[in-house]
């Protein structure tokens, strides 16, 4: 399997980008903090553009492609290899998503930015979709954990986003995975609370939105534009209202 690992890598590499100013640079806006990746700098609809060319092992059976983009993903150390192994997932039907499951889950421990986070929580997302009590229990234990990564993907990941989806997550169930989090002090957690609760509002409006008025002093500063983002300026208003509001009440 490392022969094809350093294939990719290598085909990789030859499109690595050049010098650009740092702001432009992926690790400096991915909010990677483990350092399990160096990065190439590589444009993503060139990383795609590669991956379709194909490579040594794209004609063996599709099981075997499995292994090997498993094999990449757990080993790589490069972040647009793993990018490459999540987008080969993310481009083959939900059945054969749901016979990967037990290896997929497993792939949650090589995360460590918001942009191998969001690919994988699309991946959830059809899987939650296609048989949600099969996940719920691994939704409801990264709510709980400790890793960031796992804490964010247990709210985005339950439908991503809403217009890809045939059916939802009820609104319960989205509130009470948002709920613990409106503290949060990691900021992509923040993030995700906003994005869970903006996919929530387009689903159920009026539920969400009495939510919104009810912890508009709470939710996470990370997460407020999100959360607010589909709101009527009007809405927009009451709320920052209720928020500055509730928070000098706090003080």
């Amino acid at each position: 399997m490392k022969k094809y690992l350093n294939e990719v890598q290598r085909e990789l590499k030859k499109l690595k980008g050049g010098k650009q100013p740092s702001r432009f640079l992926p690790e400096n806006y991915i909010g990677s903090e483990y350092e399990y990746y160096s990065y190439y700098n590589i444009r993503v609809p060139q990383i795609r553009s590669l991956r379709k060319r194909g490579f040594s092992f794209s004609t063996l059976s599709i099981e075997e492609q499995w292994k090997v983009w498993n094999y990449i993903w757990q080993h790589s150390e490069v972040f647009e290899l793993s990018l490459m192994a999540i987008h080969f997932v993310n481009q083959r039907p939900v059945e054969e998503l749901y016979k990967q499951r037990k290896l997929l889950l497993k792939w949650i421990k090589r995360i460590d930015n918001w942009a191998l986070s969001d690919e994988f929580s699309n991946v959830m997302a059809k899987l939650n979709e296609f048989k949600p009590s099969e996940f719920a229990a691994t939704f409801k234990k990264w709510n709980k954990s400790n890793d960031p990564w796992e804490r964010r993907a247990s709210m985005v990941g339950l439908m991503y986003y809403s217009q890809l989806r045939d059916k939802y997550v009820s609104c319960s169930t989205m509130l009470k995975m948002v709920d613990p989090h409106l503290g949060d002090e990691h900021y992509y957690v923040q993030k995700a609370v906003g994005w869970t609760l903006r996919e929530c509002w387009n689903v159920y409006p009026k539920p969400t939105y009495e939510y919104l008025q009810k912890t508009a002093h709470l939710i996470p500063p990370g997460g407020w534009t999100a959360a607010t983002e589909k709101l009527s300026k009007a809405d927009k208003a009451r709320l920052t209202k209720l928020r500055k509001t509730g928070r000098q009440t706090k003080r």
